[in-house]
């Protein structure tokens, strides 16, 4: 599953942003492909935390996967000057839609961290402090 499936999925999962719903879609669809992993039909009632105990793991981890591209890719774009450098932390003059604000790639990032942007640039820069905080993501952890 994780060769073929996973390694389609996830190309270039790192540049997604993503919310709420989206974070459900990606949920279920694991638990999709678990279930047919097993042979087992909805229609069974099986609950998804049986389904996640038959595979072997605690909790589904493709969300955290992704989670943790989307950092590791934050701390490549912080310590290099690059055109995508530029682009994320560029401005458009004008004025925007009405309407709720659209959730970004940056604010992904922070909600992940659980950090201030401006302490996620900081630590981003010290290669082996942004390792530890990737690491950490999904565990509950604060980052130091």
């Amino acid at each position: 599953m994780k060769c073929f499936a996973w390694s389609q999925f996830l190309y270039a999962s790192e540049t997604w942003t993503h919310n709420k719903n989206t974070e459900k879609r990606i949920e279920a669809m694991e638990m999709w492909i678990y279930r047919r992993m097993q042979r087992t039909s909805w229609k069974e009632k099986v609950t998804n935390k049986k389904v996640l105990e038959s595979v072997g793991l605690q909790r589904p981890e493709l969300l955290l996967t992704i989670q943790r591209r989307k950092m590791k890719y934050n701390g490549h774009l912080r310590r290099h000057d690059s055109i995508q450098k530029r682009i994320l932390e560029g401005k458009i003059d004008g004025r925007r839609d009405r309407g709720r604000r659209r959730q970004t790639w940056l604010g992904n990032i922070q909600e992940t961290s659980q950090m201030k942007m401006c302490e996620v640039c900081e630590t981003a820069l010290d290669r082996r402090r942004w390792r530890t905080v990737t690491a950490h993501v999904g565990d509950g952890m604060a980052p130091s």
